[in-house]
Parts: structure tokens; C-alpha cells; sequence
């Protein structure tokens, strides 16, 4: 059988422990480890002052959190310097001592045993920074396919016997490798619990950086959160503060003062003294807010909380009115800086979006319940003059996404069908798809609105205005979240080399030029935080590559488009695992969306490919026709289409790049795809035979039950479906519906959904479970508890990510065990 993993890289590499002649049922001897110690601890006062079971958890944590040990590296404590040294553990002697062991077990698929630890004096174990407790056979553990940290804290060898390590399998398949070797693949664990820099906010003159830090502790079971700010001429951190995550900061437009919000309070940080003051203290509902440019108040949404009893029944108002929060009320304040007085600027009947601010007049939003026009939904866009009250509107607009002001006029961002603007590329018979969103020059008045973007292929998603009066925007480019940047006096917008192939935000000082920083990743390169040039050239201000991920193997991802049957080119990419060797055979894991947004090439999200790639798999991602970023006329064939291009593309695009890769094996092909990607897998489903195991997260069984229960079902299809409902468009609701297909499925097919899930209800899931139940084919359901439409707490997200490999383990590479571990028959 073909290891398909990390294990023919161990085998050609010196580590101390290869299992090769022995089965793994029989004890084998871990016969070296990296130590550090005898370090400056007296172990006798630890017991007897206590917390002893703390500070080992603590050294582990400490030691542990930046790059793995390596033969000769200097630890500093106490004035004392230490090297961490490779030793045998029947070497150590009988001095009582505290010290600190270090290796790595390496599995090549799910495995179970124990780790036997003889004859060490009070030794505690720790594996990927969980303590595990010892039995009487060892030291219990059940490991996924990957590189496990293993740290063994205790206080030298027992009067009597000899210190020993060993692992034993339970099984003859429950192999495992130790090394010590300074590398590892990339984990889970790794991946949520890395540090990230989670918002940006730049001083107005472009020198100060605020940089919020999150990264997750998990020996000490905790997250860490810290607020720097970076003095970007010097380079130097001239302020740093541990706190909670701020939802939101932003310095004042004078520079003198760092707005940020955290939990239900507004404060503000003085550049100069350092002094903190809390502006909006424990104000419950606070939302957006944005500095008002004299920098002597802050604009800010607050919300009411509808109290109307709804105990007993409660009749719905709107179709909105199932959505949660929508009786809430949001209204725009105004708080003074100097006084923290408070003034309400509005007391509309719905909520209000603030989007900009100039001297004296705020612009703003509301949602307005119109059904009368796909996609089923209006917005009120307005002004406020702040020195009388007075409102003035400026337009009623459908396919709204945002607005800025202009020197004359408004810059608007909506979808391509705009009644008013002239956006739509596509021939006549043809519907555009209104996510894929332009940038429109809107008249004073409201009533014109002349698109700037038409040979612009790129859909926005993000705009800000800069202080010369031109824009930087966020857009979707193919596979890329792209920096734009539109010059009124120039003949489009034009992207700018971020240095990042997905951007997830960026901040722009108020100079002429701008300070520009933006913070991103690559399908192979986490997170960095890079200042940028509008005319060219980037520097990296923080990487991760050099931190969290400095020792991590990842694999190479390289770019693979092909031509279709209808002479259309189809992006898309793959990825290798980290021991990558052409002459063997690997399976084929297929990752698409299929709905309107390319699956872009961040390094991690929902979808973690690395981690999937570092489990011994190929991943090859497709970007099928219907997605933006493309132009107008490959995003209009999502419109009404309901997987037929998508599916198309889908299974021409895995027959034609398992032909042109002989390293795949074209017998162990699994798809998988989520939300309008997991009604993709059952429609797939229906349509081929060509993949060997399934996988729909959220997806959609019944286009009718979707479109009249999802919460944004109605919404999303007056887009999507434009100008067809049930009663009009039988054809559609039915036939590109799986259930109503589910007899052609053979595939086995394994279902996850969130049970809370309020976009995609999970009734979509149990319909096509009961369909392939009641016919007897090969299917599973996991639904996660109080889990919406992703899974996002992150014990449960490991769970879901586990239940994902294992699914493939045991179809794609006849490895069972994994699955009937996490979902053992009785």
C-alpha cells in the first residue's frame, strides 16, 4: 500500500526512531531527545510553595510558543545561559533537577498507542500543549496525521531503574516516527492559534501604526491579545499594551488621539502622554463610528433594543423580520470628545448605516421593505446637514452596496443592473450578476449614475476616499482581493502590487501621496503586513513566515488553468504535500464554490488546503464559470443557472487535470464544496460518477425550501434567480434541485451542517439524508451544536476539520480507523 504522506521523507532522514523492523504493537525505544536543564529551579520549594502542576505548564508554554529547539540553541534565565543538547534518556543521572525533554512524533495517518515514560522523577507529559495524564501501560495517545510537539517536564532520573521512552501502537498500522529534528508540517492548531495582526489604523501624517495582535495559548488554555503602536520612521514599538480585541480603531483626523473600541466601550488613547480615558463607557449596542473631522467628536450608530414580548407568539412583520436583530433599531450620535456629551442626529423608523463624513454633512442609509423588483430589497440614501438637522434625499437605489462623497457628487459601489447607471457590459439578452459590483460617479441630484469601471474586470468590495479626492478601493480579481486605486484624472482604476495575493484590509494616512499598509496572505505565505507604494515597490512591516510558521514544511502551490468545451479559460491552482515525490500516485481532493466569489488564495480560512495538502493529499481548486472577478460575461452565468456551468466546468476541469498530472490517481477523487458549493457536491452528485467520496457543508438539497426558508434564501436568489420563483420557473426549482435526482446518487456522500444554521437552514441536509437513507446508499450526517452557517467555535471547527480528513481517509485511502474513532458504531 502507498504511504501517502510525510513518512517517505522520514524514512530517508537521520532520526532516532524509524519503525521499520518492528511491528508497532511491540514497545519501541525512543532513543534520543533534545534536553535543556538542570535549569535555575529549585524543585523542593516548587512543591512546597505550591503551583508546582502551573509552572511546568508554564515553562512548557513559554519555551514552547516561538520556533521548535534545535541541537545547540541558547535558552537565557536567571542570568544563566543553557544549550539544548541531544542525550539518550538512559544516560540521565539520579540528580534532582528540573529539566525540560523535547522530540516530535511523526504520523504518516490516524494512529492510537501509548507513550511508556519509565523512571523519570515526576514527570509531566505534554502533546501539542494538552497534558496528557499517564495509565499503566503509558501515556494514552491518539494522533492525526501530522507532526506532534511532545515536552517532557521532570526533575531527573528515579533513584531506582533507568529512564526509557518508548512508543507503542496499538495496532500494526499505529505507526509512529520520533525525531528531533527542527522542522514540522502544518497543523490545526497552528492555524488558528498563530499570531495574526487582526486590524490596522495609521496616523494621519502616515508615522504611527496601530497594530492589534490576537494569538491563542494552548498550554495555558488562553488568548492573547496586545495593541502596539509602531513608529513607521524609525521602525521602533513606541507603545505596547496588552487588552481586549478592539472591534474597531481609528486615529483622530489630528493625530493627537487613538479612537478604539472594545466590548461595549469607546476609548481613547492620548499619542503624546499616553494617558487612556474611556469616551463612551459600557454603552450597550454600540455600532460603527468615525471620527468627525474637526477631531472634536465622534459620529457612532447605537442600538435600541426592540423589548416587545414575543414569549407566547409573534406575528412576522417582513420577510426581514426572521432575521435576528432586525426589530433593533440603530440611530447615528454624536458624542463631544472633550465633554463626552451625547446628542441623538437621528430618530428614524429604521435603522441608519453611516458611510461619510465631511464638514457639516453626514451621509447615511436605511433599508426600505420594497419586494416589488429583484432583488427584493431598497435603500433610502440620504444626507444630514449637522448644523441645522435638516435631511435631504439623495436617491432610492436597489443593488446598493456603499457610498462615499466626491468633490461633486458620490461615489457609489453597486451591482451592474443599476436602474440608474450605465454598468451593465452584457448583451442584451443577458442578465449581468449583480454581485459583480462597479464603481459609479452618482450626480448631485441622485438621478444619473455613470460607471467608471466598465472595462474594469474586478468587482469591488471596499472603497475609501483619499485626502486628495481620489479613492483606494478593495476589489475581487480572479483568485486575488486586490488594492485599487482610482485617480479622477487618469483612465481607470488600476491595481496596485500590494505584495499579498488576498488583501483583508487596508489604512491610508491623509498625506499627498499616501501612506498605504495593508495586511494579507498568499495560498503559500501567511499573514504579513506590507506598506505600499501607489507608484510601486512594498516593505513588510510584520511576517509570520519568520515567527508562528518559521520551522513549517508547506508544500508547493502552483497555478493550472485549462480551456473549456465552450473555449472559455478556467482558473484554478494545487497544492502538493510537503514530501511531494512525482513518481508516486496521491489522491485528488477537488475544492470549489461554484456560487458568485472565486474561492480567492488566502493561506488559511474555513478551508484549510495546506493542512489537507500536509495530510498526503493533492488539492485542486476550480474556479468554474458564474464567479466575479472575471468580467461581467463569465459572472452572468451564474444568473439563473443553478450549477449547470459550474458543474460542467467542475468535472471537465478534474478529468482534464488528472490526465495532465500522472502523480494523482484518478481512482481516489474527492470533492467537496460549501454553502452554493455544498448544493454543488449533491449536484454533482447527480450528474457523475467520477468522484470517489463526497463532501456538502451547508448545502442546498431543495432550491424551493432554500429560497422560502433561508434567511437571506429570498434575497440571495432575486440575484441568483432573477425574475424566477417557483410558480414561474418549474424547470429551475426542480430539475437543478439534487433531491429530486437523489436515485442517481452513488457516490458516498457525507452531510455537515451546523444545527442553528440561519442562511442555509440544515433541513437541507436532512432532506437529501432521508433521500439516500430511505434508498440505501452510502451516507452520513454530522450536525454541530449551536453552530450557524460556519463553525466557528474552535473545538468544534477542529472537530469539523478531523470529520473532513477522516471521511477521506477512509474512502480515498482505505484508512478507516480515523472515521469510526470520531463516530465509533455504538
Amino acid at each position: 500500500m502507498i504511504r501517502y504522506c510525510l513518512f517517505a521523507l522520514i524514512i530517508q532522514l537521520p532520526f532516532s526512531l524509524v519503525l521499520a523492523e518492528e511491528t508497532a504493537t511491540e514497545p519501541v525505544a525512543i532513543d534520543e531527545v533534545l534536553a535543556l536543564g538542570a535549569l535555575p529551579v529549585d524543585v523542593e520549594m516548587m512543591d512546597k510553595a505550591g503551583h508546582a502542576d502551573d509552572l511546568r505548564r508554564a515553562l512548557v508554554g513559554q519555551v514552547g510558543e516561538g520556533a521548535l529547539p534545535r541541537d545547540g540553541q541558547s535558552v537565557t534565565a536567571f542570568g544563566k545561559t543553557w544549550e539544548w543538547q541531544p542525550v539518550s534518556p538512559d544516560t540521565l543521572d539520579s540528580e534532582r533537577a528540573l529539566q525540560l525533554w523535547w522530540f516530535q512524533l511523526e504520523t504518516d495517518r490516524f494512529v492510537r498507542g501509548h507513550l511508556k515514560v519509565e523512571d523519570l522523577r515526576n514527570a509531566a507529559v505534554y502533546v501539542d500543549g494538552d497534558k496528557v495524564d499517564g495509565g499503566e501501560e503509558g501515556h494514552a495517545l491518539d494522533l492525526r496525521n501530522g507532526s506532534h510537539q511532545v515536552w517532557i517536564v521532570h526533575e531527573g532520573a528515579a533513584e531506582e531503574g533507568e529512564p526509557a521512552l518508548a512508543w507503542k501502537g496499538r495496532s500494526e498500522q499505529d505507526w509512529a516516527v520520533a525525531h528531533t529534528r527542527s522542522e514540522r508540517r502544518v497543523s490545526a492548531q497552528r492555524l488558528t492559534n498563530a499570531e495574526t495582526v487582526s486590524d490596522l489604523a495609521i496616523s494621519p501624517d502616515g508615522r504611527y501604526l496601530a497594530l492589534a495582535h490576537d494569538r491563542r495559548d494552548e498550554a495555558a488554555d488562553a488568548d492573547i491579545r496586545r495593541l502596539e503602536i509602531r513608529d513607521l520612521q524609525t521602525d521602533r514599538i513606541v507603545r505596547q499594551w496588552t487588552a481586549e480585541r478592539p472591534s474597531a480603531l481609528a486615529w483622530s483626523p489630528d493625530g493627537s488621539k487613538l479612537a478604539l473600541e472594545t466590548g461595549e466601550s469607546l476609548w481613547l488613547h492620548d499619542r503624546e502622554s499616553g494617558r487612556a480615558r474611556a469616551l463612551l463607557l459600557e454603552h450597550e449596542g454600540i455600532g460603527s463610528w468615525r471620527w468627525h473631522p474637526d477631531s472634536r467628536s465622534i459620529l457612532f450608530s447605537w442600538v435600541k433594543k426592540d423589548e416587545t414580548d414575543t414569549d407566547k407568539r409573534r406575528r412576522l412583520r417582513a420577510l426581514e423580520d426572521r432575521w435576528a436583530g432586525f426589530r433593533d433599531i440603530s440611530q447615528l450620535y454624536q458624542v463631544d470628545v472633550d465633554s463626552g456629551i451625547v446628542r441623538a442626529l437621528t430618530a428614524e423608523e429604521h435603522s441608519v448605516n453611516l458611510h461619510d463624513v465631511v464638514d457639516g454633512r453626514v451621509l447615511l442609509s436605511h433599508s426600505v421593505i420594497d419586494y416589488a423588483e429583484p432583488p427584493h430589497g431598497l435603500t433610502r440614501v440620504f444626507e444630514l446637514d449637522l448644523e441645522d438637522g435638516q435631511r435631504r434625499e439623495i436617491a432610492r437605489l436597489r443593488r446598493f452596496n456603499d457610498i462615499r462623497y466626491a468633490e461633486e457628487g458620490y461615489w457609489l459601489l453597486a451591482g451592474p443592473g443599476l436602474a440608474i447607471g450605465d454598468g451593465d457590459t452584457t448583451a442584451e439578452d443577458v442578465t449581468p450578476n449583480d454581485y459583480d459590483t462597479q464603481l459609479y460617479h452618482l450626480s448631485v441630484d441622485g438621478t444619473e449614475a455613470v460607471s467608471v469601471s466598465r472595462d474594469f474586470d474586478p468587482a469591488f468590495s471596499g472603497i475609501e476616499r483619499l485626502a486628495d479626492g481620489n479613492l483606494l478601493l478593495s476589489a475581487v480579481s480572479g483568485e486575488e482581493s486586490v488594492l485599487v486605486h482610482f485617480d479622477r484624472d487618469a483612465d481607470g482604476p488600476r491595481i496596485v502590487d500590494s505584495g499579498v495575493a488576498v488583501m483583508e484590509s487596508f489604512v491610508a494616512s491623509r498625506t499627498s501621496p499616501p501612506t498605504v499598509v495593508v495586511r494579507g496572505s498568499d495560498a503559500d505565505a501567511p499573514q504579513r503586513v506590507h506598506r505600499v507604494g501607489l507608484d510601486g515597490g512594498n516593505e513588510v512591516l510584520v511576517d509570520s513566515r519568520e515567527t508562528a510558521y518559521a520551522d513549517v514544511v508547506l508544500g508547493e502551490v502552483r497555478d493550472w488553468t485549462f480551456t473549456n468545451a465552450d473555449d472559455v479559460e478556467i482558473d484554478g491552482r494545487y497544492y502538493l504535500p510537503p514530501d511531494f515525490d512525482p513518481e508516486q500516485q496521491y489522491p485528488l481532493i477537488v475544492y470549489y464554490y461554484g456560487g458568485t466569489m472565486p474561492v480567492n488564495r488566502q493561506f488559511t480560512g474555513r478551508y484549510p488546503f495546506n493542512l489537507w495538502a500536509a495530510n498526503g493529499y493533492v488539492i485542486y481548486v476550480v474556479q468554474p464559470r458564474g464567479a466575479i472577478g472575471y468580467g461581467q460575461d463569465f459572472s452572468a452565468k451564474h444568473v439563473n443557472a443553478w450549477g449547470e456551468y459550474a458543474a460542467d466546468d467542475i468535472i471537465e476541469g478534474t478529468r482534464k487535470f488528472v490526465e495532465a498530472h500522472d502523480f494523482v490517481d484518478g481512482e481516489r477523487i474527492g470533492n467537496i464544496g460549501a454553502s452554493y458549493g455544498g448544493f454543488m457536491t449533491m449536484y454533482l452528485a447527480t450528474r457523475t460518477d467520477l468522484f470517489a467520496a463526497s463532501i456538502s457543508h451547508a448545502g442546498i438539497s431543495a432550491l424551493t425550501s432554500y429560497w422560502g426558508e433561508g434567511w437571506w434564501g429570498y434575497s440571495y436568489s432575486g440575484i441568483a434567480s432573477q425574475g424566477s420563483f417557483p410558480w414561474n420557473s418549474r424547470e429551475l426549482y426542480v430539475e437543478q434541485s439534487p433531491v429530486y435526482n437523489a436515485d442517481e446518487i452513488t457516490t458516498p456522500l457525507l452531510l455537515l451542517h451546523g444545527d442553528s444554521d440561519t442562511n442555509v437552514p440544515p433541513g437541507e441536509s436532512d432532506n437529501m439524508f432521508t433521500a439516500l437513507k430511505l434508498l440505501g446508499r452510502e451516507v452520513e450526517m454530522v450536525e454541530f451544536p449551536g453552530e450557524d452557517h460556519w463553525i466557528l467555535d474552535r473545538e468544534k471547527r477542529y472537530v469539523w476539520w478531523d470529520s473532513i480528513l477522516a471521511w477521506y481517509d477512509k474512502w480515498l485511502k482505505d484508512e478507516p480507523e480515523w472515521w469510526q474513532h470520531l463516530y465509533p458504531e455504538s
